[in-house]
């Protein structure tokens, strides 16, 4: 799939990625180098681990931090809780919360299967949704879930090819030594993924991932290539199930035209972490991994669609209407 969907308030393929950003945040305690892996026999061993897995589960935590020089430095700081449970083939049961209401974010979400049919839940919409695919369940939610769709999920599950992870497109990877994480021995591997610094702590015992960070520095702008062809909205537009009209093409259009003024514009720097706890392996069945939609939730044929006068107010919203 060439682009990620989504009508979020600064809609960047994925919604609101370029504002979903990581970075250390944990109190560590550096050792030698010395006997440590290569970068390369690391992300090998981490991948094979996860992709052997049959099941996983995990508690975690995102604090993250935004300074935004538009705003003359202004730091945000903001907390972000989520849960993930998956077993191999296509079984998953995720979900998010929210110590904060920003940029049309859920406060509350969810993907689910149960290994029948796909599903995504989000509050702040009011509704839930069948997706046709789990690859595009998981990944066009990775901004929305500030990552806890993606970064997981594409080791563990075979549809998600190897070489498209992110641990596998780091670049310039370098194991700088070991920290400890809540009392487990970690390599810290750090490298380059396009504009972002990103950095992972895996366990020396086992290769699972304990911690995950991300920088990006934006001090002037993003620019990003969201032009996209009538031909590109459709597919995506059907990789979500939908019927591709011309109503819903041209909204698809004119959202990542927002998106592409709105990141021109947004001058800041964001550090955040992903904190994973409670790591486990257990059994886990069916029933396991059904979500309850809180009553009153409908199901929806187009969870994201957006009227005209909607995407209006976010031009209003981010400053980039044109006169």
């Amino acid at each position: 799939m060439g682009r990620w969907w989504g009508t979020q308030k600064i809609l960047v393929k994925c919604r609101n990625a370029g504002i979903i950003l990581f970075f250390l945040h944990s109190v560590c305690i550096p050792v030698t180098w010395a006997d440590e892996p290569t970068p390369e026999f690391l992300i090998r061993q981490v991948i094979n681990t996860y992709r052997s897995l049959a099941t996983y589960q995990v508690t975690g935590q995102t604090d993250t931090e935004i300074t935004d020089f538009n705003q003359g430095g202004k730091v945000s700081q903001l907390t972000h809780r989520f849960t993930i449970l998956m077993k191999k083939p296509n079984g998953y049961h995720i979900t998010w919360e929210d110590d904060f209401l920003p940029y049309y974010q859920a406060k509350q979400g969810a993907v689910w299967n149960s290994s029948r049919q796909a599903y995504v839940y989000n509050q702040s919409v009011g509704g839930y949704m069948k997706i046709p695919t789990d690859f595009v369940n998981l990944r066009s939610c990775a901004g929305v879930s500030t990552g806890s769709t993606l970064i997981l999920p594409a080791l563990f599950f075979a549809f998600f090819p190897e070489q498209d992870t992110q641990l596998s497109m780091l670049k310039d990877p370098v194991v700088k030594g070991r920290e400890e994480v809540d009392g487990v021995q970690c390599y810290v591997l750090e490298g380059r993924d396009q504009q972002k610094v990103v950095t992972y702590w895996i366990a020396t015992n086992n290769f699972l991932i304990h911690q995950y960070a991300l920088l990006i520095d934006q001090p002037n702008g993003r620019e990003m290539d969201l032009d996209t062809t009538e031909e590109e909205a459709k597919a995506d537009l059907r990789a979500q199930g939908l019927e591709p009209t011309k109503e819903r093409i041209k909204h698809f259009i004119r959202t990542l035209e927002i998106s592409s003024k709105a990141l021109k514009q947004l001058r800041s720097r964001l550090i955040a972490t992903h904190h994973f706890s409670k790591i486990s392996l257990p059994d886990i069945h069916s029933v396991d991994l059904e979500f309850s939609v809180p009553d009153g939730m409908p199901l929806k044929v187009d969870l994201w669609g957006r009227s005209s006068i909607s995407l209006d107010q976010d031009e209003e919203l981010l400053g980039v209407k044109e006169e």
